[in-house]
């Protein structure tokens, strides 16, 4: 494993040729003190790249933006969803300034043209009741064209906009947009940010198909709660709450 690091506006940077994952690398960083202020961390090969729960993230070598985001920003450990929503938002941000309007796949998935564009993954480090410093990952398919088989359905800027683009200036360029983007929301109340957040879900407010551990059934995306619960309207105008992995949008 190599590295280099450098400055930029207010971020560390810390480039990796290959690494597990960068949100193990950055955990590491924290553990050990290495880390105080906003830390970039990006690689251009990741071996074992997390997802939520038990997900994987596929990406070829030298293709994508795969990093993660060393933040300390202090919230309450029961609004931890609050910093999911702004990262999202942020993700959206970006994304847009590429000329791509996208929506956000509850929880955690970008989403252009029904297809999965990006990925995040944020682990918080808790002590007390509060939140103390947390990492942001992401992964975003940038420049890659052939996905695995068993990929569902991913899709690149790369295969929207057929162009090329520079890992090292989109990386630094989306990771900007993330911190200026918490600085906007830190004094914002939780009931705001769901608004923002809610506006860009993915299949807001369209019937559509769902499935729990009990039954499929059709309803409306109503809202996101203070826990980060999907609030789902069914056929029948039952009101349903799930929590992450408890219910799966089928259609």
């Amino acid at each position: 494993m190599t590295s280099k690091k450098s400055k930029q506006s207010i971020l560390d940077i810390i480039k990796l040729i290959e690494t597990d994952s960068t949100n193990k690398y950055a955990a590491g960083l924290i553990a050990d003190n290495k880390v105080n202020s906003s830390t970039l961390i990006y690689t251009l090969h990741q071996n074992s790249g997390k997802g939520l729960g038990k997900n994987t993230w596929h990406s070829q070598a030298d293709k994508n933006l795969l990093f993660s985001l060393v933040v300390f920003y202090e919230i309450k450990a029961e609004e931890h969803f609050k910093l999911n929503m702004i990262v999202s938002l942020a993700i959206c941000e970006f994304l847009l300034l590429k000329g791509i309007e996208v929506k956000i796949k509850w929880p955690n998935d970008i989403y252009c043209q029904n297809r999965k564009i990006a990925g995040i993954l944020i682990e918080n480090n808790i002590y007390g009741n509060l939140i103390k410093s947390s990492v942001i990952g992401v992964g975003l398919n940038l420049n890659q064209t052939e996905f695995p088989q068993e990929l569902e359905n991913p899709i690149s800027l790369k295969q929207i906009k057929d162009a090329n683009y520079d890992i090292d200036e989109e990386v630094k360029l989306i990771a900007q947009i993330l911190v200026d983007k918490i600085e906007q929301f830190k004094a914002k109340s939780f009931s705001t940010v769901i608004k923002y957040y809610s506006k860009k879900l993915y299949r807001f407010g369209l019937l559509s198909k769902f499935k729990d551990k009990d039954e499929s059934f059709s309803g409306y995306i109503k809202d996101v709660n203070e826990n980060g619960h999907l609030i789902i309207c069914d056929q029948n105008s039952k009101i349903r709450s799930y929590n992450f992995k408890e219910v799966e949008l089928l259609s």
